[in-house]
């Protein structure tokens, strides 16, 4: 029997009730499938990509606790999903956005060209950007820009407010409970803001993993078929 992704139906499901339902919000918190940091306060990421495989706007959650901005929002959100990635420039003045990927496919395997040095995080810091910057693999979205486009920045209030443009940078941007931020990329400087967004899906486990679980559990049912138990610290 065919077997489709979880993340695939997800999509399709999206795509299925907003084609049935224009005038369906697609998005909200509650929507969120994966999730960065921890706390009690929430706010919401969206990147779109103007071009590439679709879905084209994704959407992820953040989570924390007392201050965070939107700079903390955006790295913590690439490390906790091992599909996306970021290449940041760091000046004397702050923190800028050039390139923005994700592994579309899913098969594991991301680059760009020119190369870029992404740590185990997905997050790259120089001062490099390079407008020509592509993915390598045509199945995954990624744009760069310095020269002649950028990726634009927006806020919003609530999930049912409008975008507005950012007047400050993610690293002075203070977050609040419920609040939304969201990156498009502007071909010559100039675009809409995004649109409305897909949740990103919750990764699948990777067949390795998936092995290695088997083989823990099976170990511990030799353990306990044997009597061996691990012993109780005193």
């Amino acid at each position: 029997m065919l077997q489709i992704p979880n993340r695939a139906c997800a999509w399709v499901a999206t795509a299925v009730a907003l084609t049935l339902n224009p005038h369906l919000l697609a998005a909200s918190l509650e929507d969120i499938q994966l999730w960065a940091g921890t706390g009690s306060q929430r706010a919401a990421l969206v990147i779109e990509w103007p071009e590439g495989p679709e879905p084209r706007s994704l959407l992820w959650g953040f989570r924390w606790e007392g201050t965070a901005t939107g700079l903390d929002m955006l790295q913590a959100v690439v490390q906790a999903d091992p599909f996306l990635y970021a290449h940041l420039g760091q000046f004397g003045w702050g923190t800028a956005v050039f390139g923005l990927g994700y592994d579309h496919n899913q098969n594991g395997v991301f680059a760009v060209n020119p190369p870029v040095a992404f740590d185990a995080g997905g997050l790259a810091v120089d001062t490099a950007p390079d407008d020509a910057r592509t993915a390598t693999d045509p199945g995954d979205l990624w744009r760069e820009g310095w020269n002649t486009g950028f990726w634009a920045y927006y806020l919003r209030a609530s999930e049912a407010a409008a975008w507005e443009s950012a007047m400050t940078g993610a690293a002075d941007r203070t977050l609040s409970d419920g609040v939304w931020d969201g990156y498009r990329f502007a071909p010559g400087f100039a675009g809409p803001a995004p649109g409305e967004p897909v949740p990103a899906a919750v990764p699948e486990p990777a067949p390795w993993a998936l092995l290695a679980l088997g083989a823990l559990l099976l170990a511990g049912g030799a353990r306990r078929a044997t009597g061996t138990q691990p012993e109780r610290a005193s």
